[in-house]
């Protein structure tokens, strides 16, 4: 089990021990933390290509925001180059 998954297993825990109270705020939160983990997992490994990584953008929904998109493209161009 690695790390991310660790992580995954206590935020779970985390949301069931405080169910029944309404936290939307801390939903949002807890899976834009998540996307943000995943992204820069998705930069530092070299086995992931630039596809890879903007569709991931797109499924998180980011494209959405073009600031925060072309952020973090040019993320991957300063960290990747544009290959």
């Amino acid at each position: 089990m690695g790390e991310s998954d660790d992580q995954e297993l206590k935020d779970i825990r985390q949301e069931e021990i405080s169910r029944g109270a309404k936290q939307p705020k801390k939903a949002v939160s807890l899976a834009r933390h998540r996307q943000i983990r995943k992204l820069g997992e998705m930069l530092v490994n070299q086995d992931c290509d630039r596809e890879t990584y903007v569709q991931a953008i797109h499924d998180f929904g980011l494209q959405e925001q073009p600031d925060l998109y072309r952020e973090l493209l040019a993320l991957w161009r300063r960290k990747r180059g544009n290959y």
